[in-house]
């Protein structure tokens, strides 16, 4: 982005400043590494987000609020986000860009651009919860959020909260990327649960960058419940999610390919999930 067109720059500190600036010709900014990359002619005003209190991640009985303003690189070394179902959210914010972009980048600004994401999948099957202020606190899932398109609103993404899973349970994360910090052809979140017989109660799977933000496999997840945790239902349900999974073409890969990659990427990553849970290998 040129700054030759910016006049202004405004320093809100609390939500609603913030959010009475964003006129027509004003732009959003926090740590800045997606704007600067993107040409915005028509904006003469920044509007600075990184006085406003929420840079914080609680952890609770109930599960984790991020903060908007929290960093990558903050999200990837706190302790307990490392911790929580074998380590899925590290898994994949490692290859998120590089060090020095995770360092600036902040969680809400990677939300509000509304693509090219390898986060959106995970909290997707994390069952996250998206809050958001447009005038008045808002929240809903982060799949429902960009269903409606409340990301290309006048708004702004105040946090997510990630809820415990309480049980057996472990998630995984699988990417297919051309060199270790690049955009994913193709992403897969999965999150299983066993019950006290040792066969799945709760699946969820998400497949994300076909090229559309994150798709939820449903019927792979129907098949997976009731099933014993093996490498055969983790391909089988990877067969499936590739049948039910649409795909498109883009600069980066074919439909097709995506479509092969969409069953592979589902069974690594539940493979993944399963030596988690010591099932399988």
């Amino acid at each position: 982005m040129s700054v030759s067109n910016i006049e202004a720059l405004v320093h809100p500190t609390t939500i609603e400043e913030a959010f009475a600036a964003l006129g027509d010709n004003a732009l959003p900014i926090a740590g800045g590494t997606d704007v600067m990359l993107h040409k915005n002619r028509q904006a003469t005003t920044l509007v600075d987000l990184m006085d406003l209190p929420i840079a914080d991640i609680t952890q609770s009985d109930d599960g984790f609020t991020v903060g908007a303003n929290a960093t990558l690189t903050a999200m990837l070394e706190h302790p307990g986000l490392a911790a929580h179902l074998g380590g899925v959210l590290p898994e994949m914010l490692v290859h998120v860009g590089s060090p020095l972009l995770r360092n600036v980048a902040t969680m809400g600004g990677h939300l509000a651009r509304g693509r090219l994401s390898d986060v959106i999948p995970v909290l997707a099957a994390l069952d996250a919860t998206m809050h958001w202020y447009d005038g008045q606190d808002r929240e809903g899932s982060i799949s429902s959020f960009y269903e409606e398109e409340h990301h290309r609103t006048r708004m702004l993404i105040t946090g997510v909260t990630i809820p415990k899973l309480e049980g057996r349970a472990a998630a995984g994360f699988h990417k297919f990327l051309r060199t270790f910090f690049d955009l994913a052809l193709l992403n897969a979140a999965c999150v299983l649960r066993l019950d006290d017989a040792g066969s799945i109660d709760m699946a969820r799977v998400v497949v994300g960058e076909t090229p559309a933000l994150g798709t939820t496999a449903t019927e792979a997840e129907e098949f997976l419940v009731g099933s014993p945790p093996t490498t055969t239902a983790f391909a089988e349900a990877g067969r499936i999610a590739r049948a039910a999974v649409e795909t498109r073409a883009d600069s980066r890969a074919s439909a097709e390919y995506r479509s092969q990659l969409v069953g592979v990427g589902v069974e690594r990553c539940l493979t993944k999930v399963g030596a988690r849970l010591g099932v399988a290998s």
